[in-house]
Order: C-alpha cells, then sequence, then structure tokens
C-alpha cells in the first residue's frame, strides 16, 4: 500500500466568505481540496465559523452549507455574542494544536484564511516540526509577513473556477512582470548556493525557491514547471545546463546576467523628485481628479465622520458617508473621490466597524475602532502595498514618503517595514 503524508485543514470560515465577498470571487473550497491532495491524503476538514451572521441570503447560506458538505468539511457554528468576534479564531487554532499532539503522524497543515493572527499558531505548529500551507484570497490581499509564515503558500482566486481562468491568461503572450521575477529568484538562487558551495542541482533549487517565496507555483506561469523555467531562462542566455544523472546542474552566465539585471535609475527617480513620483502614483492608482488631501485635511474628515456616525445609530453607507463629509467640509465635488478611496482604504484594513452589503464596495460603516493616528498608519500601509504592487522597479525611500504624507519622517519607520516585509 501507497503511503501518503496526512494533512489537516481548517477553515476560517468567516474570513474565508468575507474575504470572497469583498473580491468576487466563488465561495467554493473545491480548488483546495484538489490542490492539497497533491501533497497528501486530506484526513482533517474542520471550520468554524457563525454563518448566520454572515451578509448573505438564506438561499446562500443553505449553499454554503451544502457547499462544505459536499467537500466533506465538517463545520462547527460559533454564534457571535458581541461585536470583537475573535471566538472562532481561537477555537481554530486550540482545533489544529489539538491535532498536532493527538495525531503525531500528521504533518502537513493547512489553513484557509488571511488573517495575521494565525501567524503564532503557525510558528508553533512548525516548531514542533509541521509543515505550514497557507492559503488566502488573493495577492493583494496577503502581506509578505503572512506569506513568510507559511512554508507553502496558494491564491484562492487562482485556485477557484473564475481564479484559474484568469490564470491562464499568463500562459500566452510576452513574459509578464512576475514571470521576470521568478527568473530573477532563480539566479539568486543559484548564485547564493554556488558561492556558498551548495549544489546547484534542480532538486535542490526548486525546494530552496519554494522556501525563499512560498507562494510560488510553476503551473501559474507560462513555463509551467521548474523545467520550464530552466528552459526559459537558458534561451535568454542567463543560465547554463547539463545533465546529471535524472537532474540539471544549473550555473548562471555571470556576463550577461550582470548585465540584464543591473539596476538602472532613471532620470525622474532621483532622490529630489522622489516626492512627485509618489504624488503622481497616488493620483494614478486611486483615479483621482483633484490632489489628494494632505494631512490636516485627513484629520478633518476623519473627525467630521466620527460626528457623523456618531449621530446614525444605524450606520451610514460608505458612498453616502463620503458624499456627506464633502458636503459637510464643503469640499469640492471633486475631491468626493479622495474621500470616498481614503475611508474604503480604512474598512479594507479593518477599521471600522461594518456591515457588508449586496455592493462590496458600499458597505455601511457604523463606527471606527481606530483612533485618528492608526488611521493614519493604516492609510499609508495600505498605500505602501499599493506602491510596491504596482511600481516594482521604482526607487522607495520611506524617509520621503513620510514626508509626503506628514511633512515628516513619523511614519518612515513604518513605511519601511510594510515595503520590506508585508
Amino acid at each position: 500500500m501507497v503511503e501518503h503524508d496526512r494533512i489537516a485543514l481548517f477553515i476560517d470560515l468567516d474570513n474565508f466568505v468575507g474575504s470572497c465577498l469583498d473580491d468576487d470571487l466563488t465561495i467554493d473550497l473545491k480548488g483546495e481540496i484538489k490542490k492539497l491532495t497533491e501533497h497528501g491524503r486530506i484526513s482533517i476538514r474542520r471550520s468554524f465559523g457563525d454563518i448566520m451572521k454572515l451578509p448573505m441570503s438564506h438561499d446562500k447560506k443553505q449553499d454554503l452549507r451544502q457547499m462544505l458538505q459536499a467537500n466533506l468539511v465538517l463545520h462547527e457554528d460559533i454564534p457571535h455574542y458581541n461585536k470583537y468576534k475573535n471566538t472562532s479564531d481561537i477555537r481554530l487554532a486550540i482545533e489544529a494544536l489539538s491535532v498536532a499532539y493527538t495525531y503525531p503522524d500528521i504533518n502537513l497543515f493547512a489553513v484557509v484564511a488571511n488573517d495575521r493572527d494565525f501567524m503564532p499558531l503557525f510558528s508553533k505548529l512548525k516548531e514542533i516540526g509541521k509543515t505550514v500551507i497557507g492559503i488566502g484570497s488573493t495577492k493583494d490581499s496577503v502581506g509578505e509577513l503572512y506569506k513568510s509564515a507559511c512554508d507553502l503558500f496558494y491564491y484562492h482566486e487562482n485556485l477557484c473556477a473564475t481564479g484559474l481562468s484568469a490564470g491562464m491568461k499568463a500562459l500566452s503572450g510576452h513574459p509578464s512582470d512576475e514571470e521576470s521575477e521568478v527568473i530573477q529568484l532563480l539566479l539568486e538562487t543559484v548564485e547564493f548556493n554556488a558561492a556558498n558551495a551548495k549544489k546547484t542541482l534542480g532538486s535542490v533549487i526548486a525546494p530552496a525557491m519554494r522556501a525563499r517565496k512560498p507562494d510560488l507555483d510553476f503551473k501559474h506561469y507560462s513555463f509551467s514547471t521548474f523545467k520550464g523555467l530552466c528552459e526559459a531562462a537558458e534561451k535568454k542566455g542567463l543560465i547554463l545546463t547539463e545533465p546529471h544523472g535524472g537532474d540539471l546542474n544549473i550555473s548562471c552566465n555571470e556576463s550577461i546576467v550582470r548585465t540584464t539585471f543591473l539596476s538602472e535609475q532613471k532620470d525622474d527617480l532621483k532622490e529630489n523628485n522622489l516626492i512627485q513620483v509618489y504624488k503622481k502614483f497616488i493620483q494614478d492608482v486611486l483615479k483621482l481628479k483633484s490632489e489628494f488631501p494632505d494631512q490636516g485635511k485627513r484629520m478633518l474628515i476623519y473627525k467630521k465622520m466620527d460626528e457623523l456616525l456618531g449621530e446614525s445609530p444605524g450606520g451610514i453607507p460608505l458612498k453616502e458617508l463620503s458624499e456627506e463629509i464633502t458636503k459637510v467640509l464643503d469640499l469640492k465635488n471633486e475631491e468626493q473621490p479622495s474621500v470616498y478611496k481614503i475611508l474604503y482604504t480604512l474598512y479594507r484594513a479593518q477599521g471600522f466597524l461594518a456591515i457588508r452589503s449586496d455592493d462590496n464596495y458600499n458597505p455601511t460603516i457604523q463606527r471606527s475602532i481606530m483612533d485618528h493616528n492608526e488611521m493614519e498608519m493604516n492609510l499609508i500601509r495600505g498605500l505602501v502595498r499599493l506602491f510596491k504592487k504596482d511600481r516594482s522597479g521604482y526607487a522607495f525611500n520611506p524617509q520621503q514618503w513620510s514626508e509626503l504624507f506628514a511633512g515628516n519622517t513619523t511614519y518612515a519607520r513604518v513605511a519601511k517595514f510594510v515595503f520590506n516585509y508585508e
């Protein structure tokens, strides 16, 4: 009888469903189940959450229960008796550790969630010799630090039906920036191993690349396999390969690599112009017609927001709230999109107690759960993540980023941490 690795799968259902609704993804775990069976046999399947409190119709809640049943997932309903609901997270963590110690032969633990609160759980599981597989919503919604806490990482957008069809686009056309990043990762890994007298065989390099990039999955690129990646890099003249038994020995073509990947600073990225580059980025990425509000104006927005929410116990839809703030502060009509984008960024950073609606971009905001300084910090964090994703070839100076937002270097340390680790 063939021996398989045994896997325990745990799902934070509130987080999973909420992320799917926010990112307009299919609420189904079929793709996750299929991917995990590539690693072994799923022996335990558990989910935790309060289905009754999910912002869905009764019929869709029934569909959700049937989906869990069809995927053989045992669900534990955990009612939320207050507005601060961490009960499901704690229950999931306790169950995962219980399984880890009760079933020592289960060596792979998969967790479906985006919540960084699970990072201590991941650390403990790895400490006792378990392999952690993380599954998050989308590449945009998962931080680098959270991914790095896992041994392997997958995205629901790639695993669900709509995500798979979208992901197939990568199999045609010219190499994307992401593919160039993977080739760069290959070169760096080969060079590191060679410099430290380690083997540069494919069977060593591929796992080393995954260790440095837990969400690496060759199937989502045009080369589709590690061997295909090596062939693509060799065609570009970046590496040399030679057969070694049933494997490949890889070496870098140093003369070409140095000229190909030598970073060249553009004229508009000189130190004096960085703030202008950052300003233009914010205008472009948020699609704004007017200048992004300075810190003084943002503080007025937060203050007026709290006042309006205090007068409306039932909450205010986000779009309506941004319009009211614009009107009360006597801002120009073209500034309303800026107000909305600020509030929506804070909503995605979980800065509000809110109720989701059928329109994912217009939840009902009940009240804020951060002070105004925390709001500023989370706004900056969100925009740094966007910059890192959309302007990967541009220089990043945390001091100047902070100068742009606050007029001083108060937020430089936060910006640097987010850019490097999230």
